[in-house]
């Protein structure tokens, strides 16, 4: 078996596990049942809001610790190698669990301040989970057909995940690999 097969079947089964605690994640809120109103989708959104920047804080307070820890790198490769770690700590389910509710955050916002003109095919009182489902499907460029963008702001925002959520797939799906340019596989 050649060397990159080797390693990704080395790799398979904790992207297995990850995989599952994702999919745990995904059966989690979507099982969030109660009703939103205008009204009751801004103040969830003001609390997001706020454990988002709370989680933020917490990852530049890591990768600020992460960065002193680093051996002899200097300026601003030792904070791109600080994120860098700090990223792979954070493990794939909690990024792709965050890049999930930030695009869910986003579509919330958009019906929050326009209900009627936003996104067609929803509840007159949705569920965030039906806004977690759209963020979802979007994310992996095939948006529900029960859900249409109405809104320019609607159209826009979808463009832009399909756009960010196709890069960042790739750049999973590369990790799996190791391609690289004019190397040949190593004898076996």
């Amino acid at each position: 078996m050649s060397t990159y097969l080797r390693r990704f079947a080395d790799r398979l089964p904790s992207s297995l596990i990850r995989l599952g605690i994702l999919c745990g994640f995904i059966v989690a809120i979507g099982m969030i049942r109660p009703r939103l109103t205008p009204e009751r989708a801004g103040w969830v959104l003001l609390g997001c809001g706020i454990v988002t920047l709370l989680a933020f804080a917490a990852f530049l307070l890591s990768t600020w610790r992460v960065a002193h820890r680093l051996p002899m790198v200097a300026g601003s490769l030792r904070a791109f190698e600080a994120v860098r770690v700090s990223l792979r700590r954070t493990g794939l389910p909690l990024l792709a669990l965050a890049f999930f509710l930030f695009w869910t955050f986003v579509y919330l916002g958009l019906w929050w301040f326009r209900p009627d003109g936003t996104l067609g095919g929803l509840d007159p009182e949705p569920r965030f989970s039906d806004f977690f489902y759209y963020a979802v499907m979007t994310a992996f460029t095939s948006p529900p057909e029960g859900i249409a963008p109405l809104s320019r702001g609607a159209r826009s925002a979808t463009m832009i995940e399909i756009l960010t959520g196709l890069a960042l797939l790739t750049t999973y799906a590369s990790t799996l690999f190791e391609w690289r340019r004019g190397q040949q596989a190593p004898p076996t």
